[in-house]
């Protein structure tokens, strides 16, 4: 330790105030400094006549210095002391091209530079610093940017707390008003079942009345109906008999007869009261009915407005979705695809498999084919175009990816298959075993739509954007868009 710190203070005394190395050749100016002979010559050379001490500034003649002996000797003595680790370093910053030690650093190029170098045309226009200097700069330059990463990474840090807090904010936000439907609409499905209950046992008691009323409506007319019959009874049997027979208490007959006509007057079967009670229900029910159609209506036609608006942000998805393609290692073996894999045609002539190809991931006996890639997150939207026989006849979908592929299939969510049946003019969800609700459209370009967070599977008319049909699902993993092609010569074309 000792002799390192020697060979070091001694190296500080023989150090070239120019060069910043240990002297080379040192020569003694008419001062008393000294310098490297390279250096000293390279500074008269740029002076014509008068050359001045680099340290103390004194004006001297040219070429008036001599070699120093002493000092080239303590210099040999100095290089002898540590020569493997003073050999490395001074190896390490010597210029490679001339030999010198590296001084300079030029900014243009970032080249480090001997006194030869600084000094050449290649560097002599640019500027250029002391490599001490140059560290000295940068180092306050690499604190100053330092510092502005560091406020930098405070206000990301800051706005990232502040975007989190506003997400928390706006999922809050989201439950609650997730929450104020369901109780909303709960309340209002309560009270339209009390309103329904109290209309219902209201006619229903006007029914019963209405009942009873007629109950004795029948019944004082069967009474009425037995006593005619008795006297025209009577009466015939009088006009059958002999002379004297007939004409005995004769007058009694007659009177019974004048008593009954008088008596008898037909009743209305339903009192009018009641007719009226029920004419001011009917009114009350117009008015009730009325004014649910125009909450129906407005419901209908904001949720019209709303499907338009969920289905235009489905095509942008569309536009910023990944491509789906056919996954031709799950097909069916009657099924070839374009080059592509963006197309899929059913065999004109199938089958050609009589038995199970005995491959597990592929479709067999159904002609069904998976898409690529699947989905565990996020909202994914693409179209499939339909055409050949009975208008592309087909099933179209997502199924879920441990679904099963042998076998007959049951096309249903509890089966891990959500999905649309065409075929012709004919539309149908596929809700459950043998289960199916049918729609009035039947899209030659159908558009499916999966949304993890919202859990639910939309289908729409991709020529119109208007909605067909939702399956609320709770996917149990990864799910994959499904096809299924009914009849030969049946072809399906992806978009996008």
């Amino acid at each position: 330790m000792a002799s390192q710190w020697v060979s070091t203070n001694l190296e500080e005394e023989v150090t070239c105030p120019i060069c910043l190395d240990i002297l080379k050749d040192p020569v003694t100016i008419e001062c008393g400094h000294n310098f490297c002979h390279f250096c000293i010559t390279q500074l008269q050379e740029a002076s014509r006549y008068h050359i001045k001490c680099p340290l103390c500034k004194s004006s001297m003649k040219r070429d008036t210095y001599a070699p120093n002996w002493l000092l080239t000797n303590l210099i040999q003595k100095i290089r002898a002391m540590d020569p493997s680790e003073r050999q490395l370093k001074e190896k390490e910053l010597r210029c490679p091209k001339h030999g010198e030690k590296l001084h300079y650093v030029c900014e243009a190029d970032g080249e480090f530079l001997c006194v030869v170098c600084h000094d050449s045309k290649d560097h002599k226009l640019h500027e250029s610093r002391l490599i001490e200097e140059a560290v000295e700069h940068h180092q306050e330059q690499i604190q100053l940017h330092v510092g502005i990463l560091e406020q930098k990474e405070q206000e990301l840090v800051h706005m990232k707390a502040q975007v989190d807090k506003k997400i928390s904010h706006f999922m809050a936000q989201v439950n609650i008003e997730k929450q104020r439907i369901h109780t909303e609409f709960k309340h209002l499905q309560q009270v339209l079942d009390e309103n329904k209950n109290f209309l219902l046992s209201n006619i229903e008691h006007q029914a019963q009345h209405g009942v009873k009323e007629c109950e004795q409506y029948n019944a004082d007319t069967q009474a009425q109906l037995s006593l005619l019959r008795d006297l025209m009874d009577t009466l015939k049997a009088k006009q059958q008999m002999p002379p004297r027979q007939l004409l005995q208490d004769i007058k009694g007959t007659l009177k019974r007869s004048e008593e009954f006509q008088v008596q008898f007057h037909s009743k209305t079967p339903i009192p009018l009261d009641l007719d009226q009670q029920l004419n001011e229900a009917k009114s009350r029910h117009d008015s009730v009915i009325e004014s649910l159609r125009k909450c129906g209506d407005q419901l209908q036609a904001g949720s019209k407005k709303d499907h338009g608006k969920f289905l235009q942000d489905k095509r942008t998805i569309l536009r910023q979705s990944a491509p789906v393609t056919f996954n031709a290692a799950s097909a069916h073996p009657d099924l070839n695809f374009s080059q592509d894999l963006k197309m899929v045609t059913m065999d004109t002539f199938p089958p050609k498999f009589s038995e199970d190809p005995a491959v597990p991931q592929r479709f067999f006996p159904s002609r069904c084919v998976l898409g690529s890639p699947g989905f565990s997150t996020g909202r994914h939207t693409w179209e499939v175009e339909r055409s050949g026989p009975r208008g592309g006849a087909c099933v179209v979908g997502v199924a879920w990816e441990q679904a099963p592929r042998q076998g007959s299939l049951t096309l249903e969510p509890a089966s891990g298959f959500w999905v649309l049946r065409f075929s012709n003019l004919e539309c149908q969800a596929l809700i459950g075993s043998n289960i199916g609700e049918d729609f009035p459209v039947c899209p030659r370009r159908v558009g499916v739509c999966v949304d993890f967070e919202g859990k639910e599977v939309s289908f729409y008319d991709a020529d119109t954007n208007d909605h067909i049909y939702t399956f609320q699902a709770s996917f149990p993993g990864k799910i994959f868009p499904f096809f299924r092609l009914l009849f030969s010569g049946t072809q399906l074309t992806l978009n996008p």
